[in-house]
């Protein structure tokens, strides 16, 4: 007797250890849709290095239902598309089932054709049930905190469109300012939140697509900071898309570190001659990103001008990398500005993506100073004027 129920429980426990197993052999998504009778939805996954989105699955949308199955190497934020209506919103995608509710009502509607995108809506009332990934973002992202910091932004860049609007700059980029500093003291706030949140779930893949999404929106994210939180993760959350983004962003960032050799590149000048930047070693260098739209960038010319006609017959020189998409433009902020040091215009090889020599660089946003020694190693990498203005001080005095 007791041979048989022992022989009975292993069993028991293999059927469940199988079922159990089954169930998590890939994803299994069913969906109700309010307000969609009939149409296709599809999944993709997207692709941060290039800004490219892959379809992956698709299924029919019959009576306002739809199921997809499918197998999914490793839990990922993917888009929910819904044609016809161009419906879209985000879910967490990985191998377990997982329902989705989603409604029409409320949509905010976009069109960004002219920016070379597309028309749309995003469904504001949407819910994912099943995935835990899910649910810890979603809590992330309605943290009390985060409102309050992004309707203090969003109020201050509303001020800075309505000082635009009467042409008043000088107070747009008053309140623009103010909503910047604002943005950083909610990304201090966002990376206590997500270390805090790694160092009790280091394997999450939410926990890394949470410090993903944070270092994609922060200006001035340093190696170090980038060091130390990549190596709070393990398991899954190392083997996941989004660890493998910030480790290639690492690499880049350590290309363009204090003491490392500047990248080379090569760019065409207003008369098609080509300047490549290896070209000026033997001297002082610093590399100025800038574009004509740019206000604070051409708020800062007359200032480059004075800092060259100090320095340059001391073995300073400069060149001002342009990113602007349309030369006319750089031609005519050119002419206006009448810069007497070396320009270059910046290539854009794929369309409504950053240009190549800034994303060489890392530069999220400019105006960008880079300062290199005679041997084109990189001595200041920053922001700021103030920054190559002392180190220019200090190595040519006062």
């Amino acid at each position: 007797m007791k041979k048989n129920l022992f022989w009975l429980l292993n069993i028991s426990l293999l059927l469940f250890a199988c079922n159990n197993s089954k169930k998590q052999n890939g994803y299994t998504i069913t969906g109700i849709l309010k307000g969609i009778d009939s149409g296709m939805v599809k999944i993709s996954t997207s692709n941060e290095a290039d800004r490219t989105s892959k379809v992956i699955d698709s299924a029919i949308i019959k009576n306002s239902q739809f199921e997809l199955k499918g197998k999914i190497d490793n839990p990922q934020m993917v888009n929910v598309s819904i044609t016809p209506g161009n419906w879209s919103f985000n879910i967490f995608l990985e191998d377990t089932i997982l329902q989705v509710t989603a409604d029409t009502i409320g949509s905010q509607h976009y069109d960004y054709t002219s920016y070379g995108g597309s028309v749309g809506a995003i469904l504001k009332t949407y819910t994912e049930s099943g995935s835990r990934n899910y649910d810890d973002w979603m809590q992330y992202q309605n943290d009390p905190g985060q409102h309050q910091y992004d309707t203090i932004i969003t109020n201050l860049y509303k001020k800075a469109e309505a000082e635009a609007k009467k042409n008043n700059l000088d107070q747009e980029y008053v309140y623009r300012d103010q909503a910047d500093s604002v943005r950083s003291l909610l990304q201090k706030w966002q990376k206590s939140k997500i270390e805090s949140y790694v160092d009790q779930h280091p394997a999450s893949v939410a926990g890394v697509y949470m410090f993903n999404q944070l270092y994609i929106f922060s200006q001035d994210m340093s190696v170090e900071a980038l060091k130390n939180m990549l190596n709070k993760y393990t398991d899954q959350a190392k083997t996941s898309v989004y660890y493998k983004y910030l480790s290639n962003e690492l690499a880049k960032k350590e290309a363009v570190a204090v003491g490392s050799v500047a990248p080379d590149f090569t760019l065409m000048r207003r008369d098609s001659s080509k300047f490549t930047l290896s070209s000026t070693r033997g001297k002082y260098m610093m590399i100025d990103f800038w574009a004509s739209w740019c206000h604070p960038c051409r708020q800062a010319i007359p200032h480059w001008k004075e800092v060259y006609q100090k320095y340059h017959d001391k073995g300073f020189d400069m060149v001002s990398v342009s990113d602007d998409s349309r030369w006319s433009d750089w031609e005519r902020a050119m002419d206006q500005e009448k810069m007497p040091w070396t320009q270059v215009c910046d290539e854009f090889p794929v369309k409504n993506m950053p240009a190549r020599v800034g994303s060489l660089y890392m530069t999220t946003y400019i105006p960008f100073y880079v300062l290199l020694d005679k041997e084109g190693k990189i001595l200041v990498y920053s922001g700021k004027e103030a920054d190559i203005d002392n180190k220019l001080k200090e190595i040519f005095g006062s």
